[in-house]
């Protein structure tokens, strides 16, 4: 068996779909299922069951759980060579949030690059639940997202706080509270508990329930016993900003990530309302069993220092 086969074979099993797996692997699909057969017929086992979604039977199941093992120490086998041999080559595979890449990862990528040229950077955007789902399943190196309490094998260092708050036009503040406006905004408090009841006739622009802001939303809304009117819903920030900006809705933002994408002149026509909920902590995770390539513990060092900061140990 050779590891080509078994590469195409885990990609397969992922993606259900001779169609799907092909376009992702860049062969054509009589190529991915001669690959498969010759794995079938050296196994002596049948491995899918043809149907659509393709499922695996249970020795392809077996098959399937030794295969990623032999996959990720093979690529754990190339890396250490490069690192022992010097030679610096590579793909690091990066995950983050849709538009904490441009605002945060943007200058580490392109310091990282001037030190390491013969390592190419492949960057994912998705939210931020599904960021470590990709983690653990290998198809990532390395996340910047705020984690989860429960991470077994996966090693977390704490990189900086954001604070998601609750920005909301003047002008639509305008046409929800009319004369009361002044007053209404004026009662709320630096760090609110939770949502207030002037705002359950509020348009929203939300974030999926996986990303950050998208569940902060939802959990004022539910503590608030609020039905919320949803006018958009999208992973693109820079989008719900500028609608947030021309009052087509109230939008959950990390504050850091809109003073950078937005201009002073739009920031100025927003309202801008904190929740005690709304701090939290972003943090690079990586695999530990990854942690001997070289190149992972270099860009989180060239990021801690693109802040001005030491690189610290990670959290067990």
């Amino acid at each position: 068996m050779n590891f080509l086969s078994m590469k195409y074979f885990v990609v397969l099993a992922e993606e259900g779909s001779f169609t799907k797996a092909a376009e992702k692997l860049h062969v054509t699909q009589q190529t991915l299922s001669a690959h498969v057969a010759g794995l079938e017929k050296e196994s002596g086992a049948k491995l899918f069951i043809r149907h659509v979604p393709l499922e695996l039977t249970d020795a392809g199941r077996v098959f399937y759980r030794y295969a990623r093992i032999i996959r990720r120490n093979e690529m754990a086998l190339e890396r250490e060579l490069t690192d022992a041999a010097g030679m610096g080559r590579g793909t690091l595979r990066i995950g983050v949030a849709p538009s904490r890449g441009q605002v945060v990862l943007t200058p580490v990528i392109e310091s990282f690059r001037k030190s390491c040229p013969g390592i190419r950077i492949r960057l994912v955007e998705m939210a931020n639940d599904m960021l470590w789902t990709a983690l653990a399943r290998d198809e990532i190196d390395l996340v910047l997202a705020r984690a989860p309490e429960a991470l077994p094998g996966i090693a977390c260092i704490p990189f900086a706080e954001e604070y998601s708050v609750l920005y909301l036009s003047d002008d639509l503040a305008e046409a929800l509270w009319g004369e009361k406006k002044g007053e209404i905004l004026s009662s709320l408090s630096e760090r609110n508990r939770e949502l207030p009841e002037s705002f359950a006739e509020c348009p929203f622009l939300l974030n999926s329930e996986s990303d950050i802001t998208g569940a902060l939303a939802r959990r004022l809304f539910r503590d608030a016993a609020i039905d919320p009117v949803i006018a958009v819903e999208s992973e693109s920030m820079g989008t719900m900003l500028k609608l947030c900006v021309d009052g087509a809705g109230a939008y959950f933002c990390p504050e850091s990530l809109a003073e950078k994408l937005l201009p002073r002149s739009a920031q100025k026509k927003l309202h801008r309302i904190t929740f005690e909920d709304g701090k939290y902590e972003i943090s690079f995770g990586y695999q530990k069993s990854a942690e001997r390539w070289s190149m992972i513990g270099r860009f989180i060092e060239e990021a801690f220092k693109s802040r001005g900061k030491k690189f610290p140990l990670a959290k067990p």
